[in-house]
This record gives structure tokens, sequence and C-alpha cells, in this order.
């Protein structure tokens, strides 16, 4: 069965060079059973979360919004609590566990926006790390997946803005979004 990766940033900024705060996927079958995300305990599944230090993004010159920072402050204490998880990691060794994570070959990777957590991630990776782990054209676009079939009922995650909490929601809704299709085929 050919995993793919669903892929959730929290961003202080909505830029394509945006500073990350949060990085939070997970591998998983898309056609597989609906909530199936695999099991934890084996590496391949296990899923990925880690929170960036904001300072070490502003450091390499990632982008900051006002704009952000003060939608941020209106969200639920939970979801801002969660951006000061212990360990943070500098953005460089962020990127560097996130791709000893992902393995050694790319497989296509969602993010929710065409233009969002998959080109803000390869961009940190071409400005701080050299390669992002997965290829451009492995880009996925849940968000377009979600608009095509709006009766489809969206998935909430636990807690929203938790990067890994909405990789999880998105990653079950794509598999339900699958199961529609393969039903109307």
């Amino acid at each position: 069965m050919p995993l793919e990766v669903m892929l959730d940033l929290e961003t202080m900024s909505t830029s394509s060079s945006a500073a990350i705060v949060s990085i939070g996927a997970v591998k998983f079958d898309p056609h597989g059973k609906i909530g199936d995300l695999g099991d934890p305990a084996n590496a391949e599944y296990k899923p990925f979360y880690c929170t960036v230090e904001l300072t070490s993004c502003i450091d390499a010159g990632l982008h900051v919004s006002g704009s952000t920072i003060e939608w941020w402050l209106k969200q639920e204490n939970d979801a801002r609590a969660a951006l000061n998880n212990e360990p943070r990691y500098a953005i460089e060794k962020a990127l560097g566990e996130f791709w000893i994570w992902f393995g050694g070959e790319s497989m296509p990777t969602w993010g929710n926006g065409a233009d969002f957590d998959c080109v803000i991630l390869h961009n940190a990776y071409d400005k701080l790390h050299g390669v992002a782990p997965f290829k451009f054209y492995h880009h996925r676009c849940f968000r377009t997946m979600k608009s095509l079939f709006p009766d489809v009922p969206y998935v909430k995650p636990s807690l929203a803005h938790h990067a890994l909490s909405d990789a999880e929601a998105q990653a079950i809704h794509l598999q339900k979004l699958f199961n529609f299709v393969n039903q109307k085929g």
C-alpha cells in the first residue's frame, strides 16, 4: 500500500517564506480504512510533531506578519499554548528531524492550500537545508479536494490550529473524500 503524507504547519505569516512555529504530519493510506492512520508503534506510521523556536526563524530571515500575530492572539488558549511545547527546536533542527521522519523517498504530500503548507516548507528547505524531502510534483492540495465534494461532512480536529491535530483530521477527511468518490464511481 503506497503511503502519502498529510502536512500541516502553524506559521506567523501567510507569506510563502513564513516563519514556521510548528510542524505536524502523518503518513497514511488515503484509500485505506477511514480513520486508520496506521499503527503508531510502527515507525512507518508514527506521526511527526514539533514546535519551532520563532527566534530561529526570524534569525534565518523567514517572514513574520503583524496581522498573523494578531490573529494568533484571538485563538483558543490551548492552541496558543501548544506553540510553547517543549522541546522547541531551532528551524534548522526541525527541518532535519522532519527529513529523517519523512524518509529517503519523495511521496505525495498534502497541505491545506495549493500555496500554503507544502510551499512554505519547501521554501524553508530551499533557504536553510538544501533540498526538501518531497518533490514539487508531489504537492497535493487538500483544500481543493475538500471544495470539490462539499457534501462530505468536515472532520473537525480535536484542537483547531494545532499542527498534528489538524493533519490527523485532514487525513481522515481525505480518506472520507476518496471513499465517497469510489462509492460514486
